[in-house]
């Protein structure tokens, strides 16, 4: 009789820890993009190398501090 609409499914905002997570997944990427660094023997490589890790890093900062203004859960 009756037909029942769809409803989008919720989507839970994402937690404190989830935030870490990500954070420390970051930093991992980042610590070995380092070590290649370290074995790359073109400059280009280096450099770029280099920039990836500062982003990474940068990105795992923001992510930090969205986790202290994220709800535990």
């Amino acid at each position: 009789m009756f037909e029942k609409t769809p409803s989008a499914p919720r989507v839970r905002p994402p937690s404190k820890e989830d935030f870490l997570k990500q954070a420390d997944q970051m930093r991992e990427l980042a610590r070995r993009a380092r070590r290649l660094t370290g074995t790359a023997t073109d400059e280009g490589d280096r450099r770029r190398l280099a920039r990836y890790v500062d982003e990474l890093e940068e990105s795992a900062s923001r992510l930090e501090k969205a986790a202290v203004e994220a709800r535990t859960g």
